[in-house]
């Protein structure tokens, strides 16, 4: 069993449109809706491996109920804890003609003290049953920045293992819980270095102070360049596939997903990391949030090369 949690989760709503005109009128060819927020997404690529699954995070109000009914549309569990505000929409407008993607996201509820005591204690009693889980997304108003720094702790405790994919504040103090995984692109690590550029080699850099801190595998996300991993064996530079993009929202959190399910399954790191890079990749080729197909991610993982840039 691998549990992903999201504390501020969504509607994902994708329009797609012909030729976006801002400032006019807009007609909506065609319309998709599915649970979402990050770790919502990583849920549905690991079902789509073959992983047991299920989810946990905050959900309030109307949306809430939706968001509920869009699992279990889906056939994914769910333990999302009730809250008193509104869960928010993610609206993912595709504009087919020019290939962009805008995106309008709402910020959702403030949790109460509360309602995160009752989120700690869930983690608590969760990670006594399950070894793996996904932190993934922004923080929702009303939690600390240290939060997932507190449920990495939570989660160590109890013998499990934690990824961490966030970004900022939230990111930065997560990294000092020492999860087992992180997976930051270039930009969200020249944030935590105060620069608004970072070199390749201030990247590995970066990588190897948090394997040296207590990271097992540091995943740096490169877009179409592929991705760096560094773990306690060197550091490593893997290419990406050559794919049509329709879509890149949710990538990020396939790569998170085909990576989870690679550890958990406890396959060769490097099969692992082809994995993960194979999945973002066929997220990006279709219009849908957190898909994947199994036979591409195959094609793929075949076409990916990881080479050792140089020992640890």
């Amino acid at each position: 069993m691998i549990t992903t949690i999201t504390l501020n989760t969504a509607i994902d709503q994708v329009y797609e449109v012909e030729s976006l005109d801002v400032g006019g009128t807009n007609r909506v060819s065609a319309i998709t809706q599915e649970a979402g927020g990050k770790g919502m997404n990583v849920a549905k690529v690991l079902q789509y491996l073959g992983a047991e699954v299920n989810v946990g995070g905050f959900a309030g109000g109307t949306n809430g109920k939706k968001i509920r009914q869009l699992l279990k549309k889906r056939a994914i569990p769910s333990e999302l804890i009730s809250v008193s505000g509104e869960s928010r929409i993610c609206l993912t407008v595709l504009d087919s003609l020019n290939s962009k993607v805008t995106e309008l996201l709402e910020s959702g509820p403030e949790i109460s003290v509360e309602e995160w005591q009752s989120m700690l204690e869930w983690v608590k009693q969760k990670s006594k049953i399950v070894k793996w889980f996904a932190l993934s997304g922004s923080l929702p108003k009303g939690l600390p920045t240290t939060a997932y720094a507190e449920l990495i702790q939570i989660i160590h405790a109890n013998g499990a293992k934690a990824v961490l994919d966030s970004s900022g504040d939230a990111l930065r103090n997560g990294i000092e819980a020492k999860p087992f995984a992180i997976k930051p692109n270039e930009h969200e690590i020249a944030a935590i270095l105060g620069k608004t550029a970072i070199t390749e080699t201030e990247l590995l850099e970066a990588g190897g102070r948090f394997v040296s801190e207590g990271i097992d595998h540091v995943c740096l996300t490169l877009g179409e360049e592929g991705a760096i991993f560094v773990n306690q064996y060197g550091y490593f530079k893997a290419n990406a596939p050559s794919i049509d993009v329709i879509n890149t929202v949710g990538s990020g959190d396939a790569f998170v997903g085909g990576l989870l399910y690679g550890l958990a399954q406890n396959e060769e790191i490097s099969t692992a990391y082809k994995r993960a890079i194979a999945c973002g990749s066929v997220n990006a080729m279709y219009r849908a949030i957190g898909f994947i197909d199994l036979g591409q991610v195959e094609v793929l993982m075949e076409q990916i090369t990881i080479e050792k840039i140089k020992d640890r």
